[in-house]
């Protein structure tokens, strides 16, 4: 039972990567599987719930501050940087932009590209589960159908990697 419980854990904190954890704890490989993908759902579940809060509250609180800042420009005529104001932001500022650091233009490359069921399926392998979901839900992508199709590709990968690690332990002879 210790070793369903570690693989768990180890599914929730670093998804995919925890079957050969599994294995190496020598739970037979449906066990494994079973673990890390419950251990998945509930990081993915988790990360997608608190990252959409972050999200809908930092919209807010950036709405009222464009709001007062607004209402503060209409009083002077002039915006932050001392050009006339006009009501319309700068064309490429980094307001403009949701994720602007690598990995969230890679994220929206994969997202605009292929969809939410290309991001769910690759998320995992180019993202991990955490990144893949607080990423996901940055970018706005519906909830459940971003847990559904996280889900899918963390099976995917699961399997992959429970058939690959079960041949390289075979082929060394420590399984």
């Amino acid at each position: 039972m210790g070793r369903f419980v570690w693989t768990l854990l180890a599914g929730f904190a670093i998804g995919t990567p925890a079957v050969p954890v599994g294995l190496s704890l020598s739970l037979p490989g449906p066990a494994v599987l079973f673990a890390v993908l419950l251990g998945s759902v509930c990081c993915v579940v988790f990360a997608v719930f608190a990252m959409e809060r972050v999200r809908l509250y930092w919209q807010s609180w950036r709405a009222r501050r464009k709001s007062l800042a607004v209402s503060a420009d209409s009083v002077t005529g002039m915006s932050a940087d001392g050009a006339p104001s006009h009501g319309i932001a700068a064309l490429g500022s980094p307001a403009g932009d949701r994720l602007s650091g690598t990995a969230g233009r890679r994220a929206q490359r994969v997202f605009e590209r292929y969809g939410v069921a290309g991001f769910g399926i690759a998320g995992p392998a180019l993202f991990g589960t955490w990144g893949s979901s607080l990423l996901g839900a940055a970018l706005g992508i519906p909830r459940w159908r971003l847990i559904r199709w996280l889900m899918a590709g963390v099976t995917f990968w699961c399997t992959v990697l429970l058939v690959a690690s079960d041949a390289v332990l075979d082929a060394f002879g420590i399984g």
